[in-house]
């Protein structure tokens, strides 16, 4: 990605603040972090390719979504994401004068079996880079307590919560996280995990970036099930070739 502008800087400065769960904690509670669920999609609605990285956001849009980064406590995935993506979790598409001073998100991610690579970059990068926070590591009771060890030697943070069907609860999850100091948590995927948040009725915010692509049958699509609940859009915004949809769900 090339050197961005002051303008797509501002512009995407402009479209968080007019999100008002974005400026806002209230809706944090004594169990769980105010949730953000956001993701990029293709016009067909899917996330990614089967085992592969899918880079759908353009540039405009990948810089709102490192602001959206900016103003979370924690940045949450699953296992899946890590392996196949290898992400940093950080902020990095910010204007220089930020970059030095920015508040990184505490990395978070989902992963019952401990299988992250221990090369992963949520692990290595903050040793090399002391801005960088060591990851937290969510599993499940069943865990290899060797791996665990190791992990735990390298700094990573491992919380034990309890499983429902070999799958993490995410009701115990939040709630840990929450007592951990996570006041508002940006959950960015991959599909499995979108959906169970979906499906959990705990998110409060849901950020959508659509991007000009169609992916084709055999993407991976973001919903792998229908929303009961209805949702409904609070604000749409244009940023270089994609469009991003801002709104709530609509819980009983």
């Amino acid at each position: 990605m090339g050197k961005l502008s002051n303008t797509v800087f501002s512009h995407a400065e402009e479209f968080v603040q007019q999100v008002p769960l974005l400026v806002t904690s209230s809706h944090a509670t004594i169990n769980r972090p105010a949730i953000t669920l956001t993701f990029a999609q293709s016009l067909d609605g899917k996330i990614s390719l089967p085992g592969q990285q899918l880079l759908l956001s353009g540039a405009e849009s990948m810089a709102m979504t490192h602001r959206l980064r900016s103003m979370h406590d924690g940045i949450l995935v699953g296992i899946d994401t890590v392996i196949c993506d290898d992400p940093q979790l950080c902020v990095r598409h910010v204007p220089a004068s930020e970059l030095t001073s920015v508040a990184h998100p505490q990395p978070i991610v989902l992963d019952s079996q401990l299988r992250i690579p221990l090369t992963a970059r949520l692990l290595v990068g903050p040793q090399t880079n002391s801005r960088l926070k060591m990851p937290f590591i969510v599993t499940g009771p069943d865990h290899d307590p060797a791996r665990r060890a190791q992990l735990e030697q390298m700094g990573a943070r491992v919380v034990v919560v309890a499983c429902d069907a070999g799958r993490l609860c995410l009701g115990a999850v939040v709630r840990e996280l929450r007592q951990l100091g996570i006041m508002r948590l940006m959950v960015e995927g991959g599909a499995r995990v979108i959906q169970a948040f979906l499906e959990s009725q705990i998110v409060d915010l849901l950020i959508i970036t659509i991007a000009p692509v169609l992916v084709g049958s055999s993407g991976v699509a973001a919903a792998l099930s229908p929303l009961s609940a209805p949702i409904v859009p609070q604000l749409y915004e244009q940023f270089g070739r994609d469009v991003v949809m801002a709104a709530t769900i609509q819980h009983n």
